[in-house]
């Protein structure tokens, strides 16, 4: 039987770990074929040392997933990260890898993020794949 092809994005925070939680409660290690994706989003300024920066980025990331991938012990995971918009990149990646799902946390963004829309409600509204939400 194939494996379930999942795509949990990742933003570092502690919430966003819950995507791992809810995976491991409803796939067993021989169900899913996981890929962990960060997004970074940077915004470069000619006065900023512009290597430095990206150099800091990547590590940073690097270690989030390193971090997150413990969690994941028995699983087939792959790791990944890329540079762009949140929405576009979890999108293109899921119909790319031919994912069978998302797994993402529920958006607490508030304000004007809240009206111009979440990285989750867009993924949502737009993804060709099945999205699960999980909730705090």
């Amino acid at each position: 039987m194939a494996k379930t092809k999942i795509l949990i994005p990742l933003d570092g925070t502690g919430k966003s770990l819950h995507s791992i939680a809810w995976l491991k409660k409803y796939f067993g290690k021989e169900d899913a074929e996981v890929t962990l994706l960060n997004v970074i989003v940077t915004f470069l300024s000619s006065e900023v040392s512009i290597e430095h920066d990206i150099k800091a980025k990547e590590q940073e990331s690097m270690d989030m997933l390193e971090n997150a991938l413990k969690e994941l012990e028995g699983y087939e995971v792959q790791k990944k990260f890329v540079y762009g918009f949140a929405p576009d990149v979890i999108m293109e990646t899921a119909r790319e890898g031919g994912f069978d799902m998302i797994i993402m946390t529920r958006s607490t963004v508030t304000g004007l993020a809240r009206i111009i829309g979440s990285v989750t409600s867009k993924v949502v509204r737009s993804s060709e794949v099945a999205v699960v939400i999980v909730p705090e």
